[in-house]
């Protein structure tokens, strides 16, 4: 599934900073109500319930969807109350309740039929809220979760406070799903609970039961903990001695659905979805680590969807998540700290060169990015020529339509794993040396993959094309013909800087081992940073990787201001220098381990491997340092260098050549 419209898919249910405490819950929810309003849950629900008739079904109780459901899959509790609360955040927001929520249930069903399985798991439960609040005239939602600490169902989400508890309070715009554990009197647990709650005086709940949605439901609060943490487990017990079943109910998970005004969510806090979305990159980082999917991207890419991980760069209009580039960077650095394979899991990577394209296949491609079921390599550099465009072979010729492609690429990444192929060739009408890119099926009749294995970034397969008169149509050209150098400066201007910040996050988190190396490896009766010759590195590149940094953020917001231009110097040189930086700091990391840095008992040695990868991939260090040179000194030193000084190619002192547009020929991919 992916989206289209301007609902940012679960994106935006992890902007708050307030996960599990009341007090900055309450101070979001303040400035909400300043900018916009909207119902109180209460009042959203008494109208469901008293605008619920047989002429006009518009509540859909756990008991018409049973029967749909597995026999041993605990009944449609979930389904019932997450379509309840669809329409209570339709009516909260003023919208018409949706007239026929059984026709939407089959069709969820149709969608998601892993649902019919029943016990559907938390982020299960958020795909299925996400997906029911897709069609609301692109209205934002934000959607989150919160569970006891001792919850099984959210070993790695966020857990409420042991001594605050969980936030229990209602507000307008907000519906809240409260899932509770049933356990009998003899121990037996029975399976969870949903239910959707109205209002919350003073401990006292008011809900409603997708079991029985018209009837009206109450739950006393009581907490039980330690006197360290009082509010550790929440127990709801129904009032004066009523359910004489001798059962339990837990309360294990809240399900928060958040109705977004256009100006809170244009004005909310940047650094906080920030860090959110850094939180659920570790959440996935951890379930994926003792797996054999842990350095693939297309498994990152799948997973990491359900919260907006493949689109976070992407535009709103396709349901990206619209990060600005400043806001990238912080998340590729990131994802360069837990491993440099994940420098491709973040946004949509080679994929946003497919964003100002105007055909079908090219929208098409963009939403399956989006939905984390398209990934996209590309592929320049050929056998001969490198990157160099002036040396490219590689040719399109127009044929009945569309175009006939032929040539070879190699040392190309990606293309094993990816789904689409960004593909460069020499214009057709074009002048000479220009070039058109093309958007390719990895199995596009006519183009075959070629397998090389690199020493490093295993994460993705290494090899190349050929393809030989291989027809495609008009739809797959990006741009026109002869944009490919446009196309290609203004995506690599990005990408460039992008993998800067996922190699100083590499260096960075080398350091930090080191740092622990240093204070727990003993030698000669003492730790081993007694030695002060084992420090140096640790404050050398300590500060080169945090002035890298530092200059990565001024090129980013530069390129927001759309300061392209003054941010090419900027990108080309990082790209050098933060990853020469950041490949020291690994091998001194590596090295002050002894024997274990080249071992597996760490991942330094991987660090360094994958490193020595990136400082060739993207824009080899040396021709990055020429770019620069060029900028800052002029064209001449750039043109003795690439066409010598006798070369007949060489272009006169009138007639310079733009490092800019001669930067393809540093790019390797």
């Amino acid at each position: 599934m992916y989206i289209r419209s301007s609902l940012c898919f679960i994106g935006l249910a992890l902007v708050s900073p307030a996960i599990g405490t009341p007090q900055g819950t309450q101070e979001a929810t303040t400035q909400l109500e300043q900018q916009c309003v909207f119902l109180e849950p209460g009042e959203a629900l008494d109208q469901i319930q008293q605008d619920h008739s047989e002429e006009s079904p518009i509540v859909v109780a756990q008991g018409e969807l049973d029967q749909l459901i597995d026999c041993k899959g605990g009944g449609a509790c979930p389904i019932s109350a997450a379509l309840i609360a669809s329409q209570g955040v339709r009516v909260m927001a003023g919208l018409p309740a949706d007239s026929h929520p059984h026709r939407t249930a089959l069709r969820v069903f149709q969608d998601k039929p892993e649902l019919l399985l029943g016990r559907i798991s938390n982020d299960r439960m958020v795909i299925l809220l996400a997906h029911l609040c897709v069609d609301m005239e692109e209205l934002p939602v934000a959607i989150s979760t919160v569970s006891a600490p001792n919850s099984p169902h959210a070993a790695l989400g966020p857990k409420w406070s042991e001594t605050n508890g969980p936030d229990l309070s209602t507000a307008p715009g907000e519906l809240k799903i409260l899932a509770y554990t049933v356990t009998t009197a003899d121990g037996t647990v029975r399976g969870r609970h949903f239910v959707l709650l109205k209002t919350n005086k003073d401990g006292r709940l008011s809900f409603i039961d997708p079991g029985k949605p018209l009837k009206k439901r109450i739950f006393d609060v009581a907490y039980r903990g330690v006197p360290s943490a009082t509010k550790r487990q929440v127990f709801f017990q129904v009032p004066n001695g009523l359910d004489k079943s001798g059962q339990t109910y837990e309360l294990n998970t809240i399900f928060s659905v958040r109705l977004l005004s256009e100006e809170s969510n244009e004005s909310r806090d940047s650094n906080s979805r920030v860090e959110s979305m850094k939180a659920k990159i570790d959440e996935l980082s951890a379930r994926l680590r003792n797996t054999d999917q842990f350095l693939s991207p297309v498994a990152w890419r799948k997973e990491g969807a359900w919260f907006g991980l493949p689109g976070v760069d992407l535009p709103a209009s396709i349901g990206g998540g619209e990060y600005s580039v400043t806001e990238a960077l912080e998340l590729f650095r990131h994802a360069g700290r837990i491993n440099l394979n994940l420098r491709d899991v973040v946004g949509g990577a080679h994929g946003r060169s497919l964003v100002k394209a105007s055909s079908s296949l090219a929208s098409d491609v963009l939403g399956k990015i989006v939905a984390g079921e398209a990934y996209i390599a590309v592929s320049i550099t050929e056998p001969m020529a490198g990157s160099n465009p002036k040396e490219m072979q590689s040719k399109a010729v127009r044929y009945e339509g569309g175009f006939k492609l032929t040539g070879k690429k190699l040392w190309n990444a990606r293309l094993r794993q990816a789904t689409h192929v960004v593909l460069y060739t020499l214009a057709a009408d074009a002048e000479k040396g220009e070039q058109s890119v093309f958007l390719i099926p990895i199995d596009h009749p006519g183009l075959k993959v070629i397998d090389r294995y690199a020493h490093g970034l295993t994460g993705n397969s290494f090899g190349g094309l050929e393809f030989e008169e291989m027809f495609v149509s008009r739809d797959h050209l990006l741009g026109e013909d002869g944009q490919g150098g446009k196309i290609f400066t203004e995506h690599f201007q990005y990408w460039r800087l992008m993998q800067a910040a996922a190699a100083i996050g590499c260096g960075e988190a080398a350091l930090e081992q080191m740092a622990e190396r240093l204070k727990s490896r003993e030698a000669f009766g003492a730790p081993i940073g007694r030695f002060s010759h084992l420090q140096q590195p640790l404050g050398e590149y300590h500060t080169k990787l945090r002035m890298a940094m530092a200059l990565a953020r001024e090129a980013a917001k530069l390129i927001d201001e759309g300061q392209y231009e003054a941010a090419t110097p900027l990108v080309n040189g990082l790209k050098a220098e933060g990853v020469e930086i950041a490949l020291s700091a690994c091998d001194a990391a590596m090295r002050a381990h002894g024997a274990m840095g080249y071992s597996r008992d760490v991942d330094l040695g991987d660090r360094v491997r994958d490193l020595m990868g990136l400082r060739i991939a993207d824009g080899t260090t040396d021709v990055m340092r020429m770019s620069v040179v060029s900028k800052a000194y002029g064209s001449d030193l750039w043109t003795m260098s690439v066409y010598g000084v006798r070369s007949p190619m060489r272009k006169t002192q009138s007639e310079p050549i733009s490092p800019v547009k001669a930067s393809p020929a540093a790019s390797n991919d």
